[in-house]
């Protein structure tokens, strides 16, 4: 079983919100959700859904006017063979709308153990049901001090204090250990992700 690396990038934000991760390419994509739940910083409170070329995967919805594959029957090896420029997406929550781009930096990387293992991020994941990037920009204003109705009434409702830069990795890594323990792997595998093989896929 190989890895494979990905960063996760929440559109439509500046400074841009992103992670960098490294997961087992047989990890399935409501396994993958839950996974960028964590790392991202979301709670997990509401809907999803990937695309890739047109199809879609998530829960099914009898709501829902599009066909919506099992995300529970797709894998992301399968997925990452057929992606157009190395890249996909997820939305979360249908109703804010965070979109993210999931590009595929690397496949077929040597496995690594602890695996799936956070690598990088920056700035701090938007709270929930704040509105989507609108209500976020607002949330963002106040906290730099400046008189948006909005964005107050957004920080009186997370106590007063919002940092946007703020990201502890330390954190987010300790939000991967279950994670870490369902793909346990057997024998001795390199542990720093600079000892994996380099990508079949240009970086972007």
């Amino acid at each position: 079983m190989a890895d494979i690396r990905l960063r996760i990038e929440l559109l439509n934000t500046d400074p841009l919100v992103w992670r960098r991760v490294v997961v087992p390419e047989q990890i399935n994509l409501h396994r993958l959700h839950e996974l960028i739940q964590d790392v991202m910083g979301w709670a997990d409170c509401h809907l999803y859904e990937f695309e890739c070329n047109g199809r879609y995967y998530g829960e099914p919805d009898e709501w829902s006017d599009l066909p919506i594959a099992q995300a529970r029957n797709a894998r992301l090896k399968a997925m990452a063979a057929r992606v157009r420029d190395n890249a996909f997406h997820y939305l979360y929550d249908f109703g804010d709308g965070w979109e993210h781009r999931l590009i595929i930096e690397a496949t077929e990387l040597e496995k690594t153990d602890p695996c799936p293992r956070f690598i990088d991020g920056a700035m701090a994941c938007p709270p929930e049901d704040i509105g989507g990037t609108v209500g976020y920009e607002a949330l963002k204003a106040a906290a730099a001090g400046e008189q948006d109705e909005h964005g107050q009434e957004l920080l009186e409702v997370l106590g007063g204090k919002f940092d946007p830069e703020a990201l502890d990795e330390a954190e987010v890594a300790d939000m991967l250990v279950p994670f870490q323990a369902s793909f346990r792997r057997l024998g001795n595998a390199p542990s720093a992700i600079e000892a994996v093989t380099p990508s079949i896929w240009s970086r972007r």
